[in-house]
C-alpha cells in the first residue's frame, strides 16, 4: 500500500472539506488537490492549509491524483465527471459520496470508467452545510459504505478501504442495488414519511392551530428529518425512484393490513403488531447499529480518543446526573454528534446538557 497518496476532491462542502481535514490530520501522508465551484471556498481551504493545490476550472491539476472523490450531488456528477476524465490517470480510483449508488454506477458505466469506480456513501453528516461546517472528526466511528461488484479490482478496493480507515470511519461493503434497497427503507422513505406526517398535520389542523401548538415528543422526533433540504431530497428520491416506490408499495400493504385489523377491533393482533415493532426496534442497540432513541437523548460532538466516554460519564456523575445509556452513533447522516447519551427524564437531560456545554463540549438535545 502506498504511504503517500495524492487525493483529489471535486467539491469542497461539508463532506469534501471534512475528508480533506481528516486526511491532513494524518501528517504528510496525503497531498490534497481540490476544486470547488466557489472560488472563495477554495481560496480559504488553501489558506487554512487544508488543500495543497487549488484546481482550475479545467481540472488539469487532477492528473497527479491516485484517487478522486466526487463530492457533488448526483444530478451534477455527470458534468463534473466529463470534465475530470481527460485529466485522470488510467489507474486512478474514482469514488463518490452520494446517497444513491445504482444511478451513479450507471453514470460511470456510460462514461466508460466502471473499472476505476468504487461507490462510496459515508453515513455521517450535519444539519449544517458547506466548507465552514466541515470537521476533522466528522467520520470517526461512522459507517462508510462502499459498493462493489465482481469486476471491482481488489487492489483498488483495498486502497479505498485504507483511505476510509484513515478517516477513522468503519468500511461496510455491499452491492449498489443492495445499498439502494437498504437506504430506501431506512433513510429515503422515512424522509418521505416524515414530510407526509407534517403535511398531514398542516392539512388537518384547524384555524386555531392546536395540532401545531401541542406537537411535541414523539411527533417531533419522527418528523425532525423533514427539516432537511427540499432540493437535496427531491434529487435523492428521483435518483432512487424504483427502490423507493417498491418500499412505499410494501408500506401501503402494511398500512392496509393494519387498517383491516383496526376495523375488526382485533385487540390481540394490535398488541402483537406493536410488540413485534418494539422488539425489533429495541434490538438495534444489541446489533450495535445505533443506540435506542428516546425523548431524553442528547448528542455530543467529540473526537475519538482513549477514555473520552469515561471522561464524560465521570463529569456527569460528579454532578449527580444519572444516565441510562451512552454509546457511539455509527450511522449519523443527520447528526452533528458522534456520541449519544440517554437520560431518565427531562430534568436529568437538561442538567447533563448544561454541564457538558459548560465544559466546552458541543452538545444538543435530539429532536
Amino acid at each position: 500500500m502506498k504511504n503517500d497518496l495524492t487525493i483529489g476532491l471535486a467539491g469542497l462542502g461539508l463532506i469534501g472539506g471534512s475528508i480533506a481535514l481528516a486526511l491532513k490530520r494524518r501528517g504528510g501522508r496525503y497531498r490534497i488537490v481540490a476544486w470547488d465551484r466557489e472560488g472563495e471556498t477554495l481560496d480559504r481551504a488553501v489558506s487554512d492549509g487544508v488543500v495543497d493545490i487549488a484546481a482550475s476550472s479545467e481540472l488539469v491539476e487532477f492528473k497527479s491524483c491516485d484517487m478522486v472523490f466526487l463530492c457533488v450531488p448526483v444530478f451534477a456528477m455527470r458534468d463534473v465527471l466529463e470534465r475530470l476524465i481527460p485529466n485522470l490517470k488510467p489507474d486512478c480510483v474514482i469514488t463518490d459520496v452520494g446517497s444513491t449508488k445504482v444511478d451513479v454506477s450507471r453514470i460511470m458505466a456510460e462514461a466508460g470508467v466502471s473499472g476505476q469506480y468504487i461507490g462510496g456513501h459515508p453515513l455521517a453528516g450535519s444539519e449544517k452545510s458547506g466548507y465552514s461546517a466541515a470537521k476533522t472528526n466528522l467520520f470517526e466511528n461512522a459507517y462508510y459504505v462502499i459498493t462493489t461488484d465482481k469486476n471491482t479490482p481488489e487492489h483498488k478496493k483495498q486502497l479505498l478501504i485504507h483511505v476510509i480507515q484513515d478517516l477513522k470511519a468503519i468500511p461496510l461493503e455491499m452491492t449498489p442495488s443492495e445499498h439502494d434497497r437498504v437506504t430506501a427503507a431506512i433513510s429515503h422513505v422515512p424522509h418521505v414519511v416524515a414530510s407526509l406526517l407534517v403535511n398531514m398535520v398542516k392539512k388537518l389542523d384547524g384555524p386555531d392551530g392546536h395540532m401545531k401548538t401541542i406537537a411535541a415528543g414523539g411527533f417531533k422526533d419522527i418528523t425532525r428529518i423533514a427539516s432537511s433540504s427540499p432540493e437535496l431530497w427531491a434529487g435523492i428520491c428521483l435518483s432512487n425512484r424504483d427502490m423507493i416506490l417498491k418500499t412505499l408499495s410494501a408500506m401501503e400493504g402494511q398500512l392496509s393490513d393494519f387498517s383491516n385489523v383496526l376495523k375488526e377491533g382485533n385487540e390481540e393482533e394490535l398488541i402483537q403488531f406493536f410488540k413485534t415493532a418494539r422488539a425489533f426496534r429495541n434490538s438495534f442497540a444489541d446489533m450495535q447499529k445505533s443506540i435506542i432513541q428516546r425523548d431524553f437523548d442528547i448528542v455530543v460532538d467529540v473526537e475519538d480518543r482513549p477514555g473520552i466516554i469515561a471522561t464524560i460519564a465521570t463529569a456527569l456523575a460528579r454532578k449527580g446526573i444519572n444516565i441510562k445509556n451512552i454509546g457511539i452513533v455509527h450511522s449519523r447522516e443527520n447528526e452533528e454528534g458522534a456520541l449519544e447519551i440517554r437520560f431518565e427524564d427531562a430534568e436529568a437531560m437538561n442538567a447533563g446538557l448544561k454541564t457538558l456545554i459548560a465544559l466546552g463540549y458541543h452538545a444538543k438535545a435530539r429532536g
